[in-house]
């Protein structure tokens, strides 16, 4: 198992920071009402490597992060 350490990412902290390293997927609605934005991270620091990140938004402010493995 690969071990995955992302301390470029801080939960709480401002949509502005990666705004410009963000690709839009979609929004998603959670069983409260609650909607989340969905980006692809496209920052240098992914480009090299053989996996995918995926940052959760609400009112801007990160709420998860996702890192998916590509085989």
């Amino acid at each position: 198992m690969e071990e995955i350490i992302l301390n470029q990412f801080c939960i709480g902290e401002e949509f502005a920071l990666h705004e410009f390293e963000l690709e839009y997927i979609e929004t998603k609605t959670n069983k409260y009402g609650i909607d989340y934005n969905y980006f692809k991270y496209t920052g240098e620091s992914i480009k090299e490597s053989n996996k995918e990140i995926v940052l959760v938004y609400n009112c801007d402010i990160l709420r998860g992060v996702f890192v998916l493995l590509k085989s």
